[in-house]
């Protein structure tokens, strides 16, 4: 994003200046005052939470998202419908195409990566609510333009094949595998994982449709299951540490919807996905083989 949106948004009397009308609708008081925190600064987005004084006496947390392009536009319309089919999302207060920013309420309460690596009795409940939660996304008519088929996922091989060695060879063949796919075109959250999804009132809140599109709900589901599995290996040095947590969470899918399934090369370019991001962060060797080791016999199931 440019640099005078980024000064736009670390300066809270301008974005309170813009704002507060639409705050005090939510909270039923008037801002007066800001602090800002910075949580992610992105080539195309910037997160921050606005810590607010209100005029009563009380306090509120907005989040704000400061888009580069004009995909917030988008997410607000998700938001909204999904508010609106009672699955429960980030509360939208507003977006503001002049600047790109997308405000919603600042979610309370814990992620599932936290409960689960505290082995929290709640990460199974809230699992198994997390699957229910993405049965019901995959069956909703949501309005989004954007594509997650085979044609982005290619795209997306293509570029880890070319700027990684290591993951080149899985890039190649599940990108073969991936041709003349047939893609179902339904709605997919596309980044679909653990700390995307926190615990609110005892069920699941799901965060972050930033990547959300129209795709296959098997992907989401592997991509889910394969961040499970590699955080157990990451916690506790074995895959299967949060075995019950996955298998509530296709629970909680199957009371909703028919299970879509989560081997092939889907499977296979989830892991492959996760490979690219273990290398891009410099993770350890072990966490990289794994990961390219799983999407190898991901793909052999195709």
């Amino acid at each position: 994003m440019s640099a005078p949106e980024r000064a736009i948004a670390v300066d809270s009397a301008a974005v309170l200046a813009m704002t507060s009308d639409v705050i005090a609708r939510y909270s039923g008081s008037a801002p007066v005052s800001a602090t800002v925190q910075v949580l992610k600064d992105l080539p195309l987005r910037l997160v921050a939470r606005y810590d607010l004084a209100l005029a009563d006496g009380t306090t509120a947390l907005i989040a704000g998202k400061w888009y580069a392009i004009d995909r917030g536009a988008v997410v607000a319309s998700e938001l909204e419908y999904l508010a609106g089919i009672g699955l429960a999302v980030a509360p939208l207060l507003g977006y503001w195409p002049a600047v790109r920013l997308l405000l919603t309420a600042w979610v309370p309460g814990r992620r599932l990566t936290e409960l689960l690596a505290e082995r929290a009795d709640t990460a199974i409940a809230v699992a198994r609510a997390a699957g229910r939660w993405a049965a019901r996304l995959h069956g909703s008519d949501m309005p989004t333009p954007r594509s997650c088929g085979p044609a982005k996922q290619r795209a997306s091989l293509t570029k880890w094949r070319d700027t990684s060695a290591q993951v080149a060879d899985l890039a190649d063949r599940v990108a073969r595998a991936l041709v003349g796919y047939e893609d179902p075109g339904r709605p997919v959250h596309y980044d679909h994982y653990h700390q995307q999804v926190v615990e609110s009132h005892g069920s699941a809140l799901v965060l972050d449709l930033d990547e959300a599109g129209r795709g296959d709900p098997a992907f989401d589901v592997a991509h889910f299951l394969a961040h499970l599995e590699l955080l157990g290996l990451q916690h506790h040095g074995d895959p299967a540490a949060y075995h019950d947590a996955a298998a509530q969470y296709r629970a909680g899918y199957a009371e909703t919807a028919p299970w879509p399934g989560d081997e092939g090369v889907l499977a296979a370019f989830a892991w492959c996905k996760l490979a690219q991001q273990l290398i891009h962060r410099n993770a350890p060797a072990r966490d990289i083989d794994y990961a390219l080791a799983a999407g190898r016999r991901a793909l052999s199931s195709a």
